[in-house]
């Protein structure tokens, strides 16, 4: 289901480790292909990994979690969904084998695909996901997107990744219209650009982290703990170092 010419042999596994280390709830993919399967494995072992770990809270022998734990994440429910998007045309993009590829690897249950024209398909993304906590973004039409699903995307915390921008003027131009959302983000906004650079093409990812309401959630781990042998979390200003 690889197609060299995509450039997604090294992003599908990074998408993996994004999704699994940041747990989303709602994730949207526009442009479907190579990396699908990695989305929604991901959010298949993230299922598996919370209610394994949900197990554990509170016993006495399983020291290995209870140390980093925090106990109020387990409180809701963990119900993830992939939603992907896609006009199933393009000749070249291995999009119309995903589906029997997911129904191989028991995945589609986490996987819903709406088949259209990104553009037409806003209203139907909202009504199945709300909030979008994770995108990915492997599409020409970057620039629509964030013209239309930017207020979409979790203003506290949501993460959108995209293919390919770094290397080609109209990238340029979509990167310079990215930072440009810092004002109406009232600065918070994070930007990082990830360069291939063996690469002539399709080599750079951009991530994008929306924290214009994001707060950062008391830490609750206790000062001298293995998680913090000197108390350094606890210490007041200037006494670091």
């Amino acid at each position: 289901m690889l197609v060299p010419e995509m450039g997604t042999d090294s992003t599908a596994p990074l998408l993996y480790w994004l999704i699994r280390t940041t747990r989303p709830r709602t994730v949207l993919e526009v442009g479907m292909g190579y990396t699908t399967p990695f989305l929604a494995k991901a959010l298949q072992d993230n299922v598996e990994a919370v209610e394994a770990e949900r197990s554990l809270l509170g016993d006495p022998s399983a020291p290995e979690v209870q140390p980093l734990a925090y106990s109020g994440y387990y409180d809701e429910p963990y119900e993830p969904r992939l939603v992907c998007i896609d006009r199933m045309t393009d000749p070249t993009s291995s999009a119309p084998r995903v589906l029997d590829v997911l129904d191989e690897l028991g995945l589609t249950k986490v996987c819903g695909v709406i088949e259209g024209d990104m553009q037409d398909c806003g209203a139907q993304v909202r009504e199945q996901l709300g909030l979008i906590d994770f995108a990915w973004i492997d599409t020409w039409d970057t620039l629509a997107f964030l013209r239309e699903y930017w207020q979409m995307v979790n203003p506290a915390g949501g993460v959108l990744a995209v293919h390919y921008l770094m290397t080609y003027p109209q990238g340029r131009a979509i990167l310079a219209y990215i930072n440009s959302l810092r004002a109406v983000e009232g600065g918070r906004l994070e930007i990082t650009n990830l360069r291939e650079p063996h690469r002539v093409a399709q080599n750079s990812t951009t991530l994008i982290r929306r924290i214009r309401d994001y707060v950062d959630p008391e830490d609750l781990r206790p000062n001298g703990t293995l998680n913090d042998p000197p108390g350094v979390l606890g210490a007041p200003t200037g006494e670091l170092g």
